[in-house]
């Protein structure tokens, strides 16, 4: 249980991070094909709200799917442990 919180925790600020970056550069895209020039020393045209929803969904999907693979290897270790400890020899 304390991995999974501490894999949790982690992977969510580094998701936050990273899909505020992809955030960023999808912008950078859309306001490439928008036309839109923006401000100087800014990457792109409104980049917080790309920001903002990349960052939000990466700090959702990263642990989610952390998370979900090392449930996936417990279980198989579970199985492989069960498999080798069975009476059928």
């Amino acid at each position: 249980m304390g991995r999974n919180i501490g894999v949790g925790c982690f992977t969510t600020f580094i998701g936050f991070v990273s899909g505020a970056m992809v955030g960023v550069g999808i912008g950078k895209a859309v306001g490439f094909f928008a036309r839109c020039t923006p401000e100087p020393g800014l990457p792109a045209c409104e980049w917080w709200v790309f920001a903002g929803w990349g960052g939000a969904i990466g700090a959702v999907t990263l642990p989610v799917l952390a998370i979900w693979r090392l449930l996936r290897a417990d279980r198989a270790a579970d199985a492989a442990a069960s498999a080798m400890n069975s009476d059928r020899g």
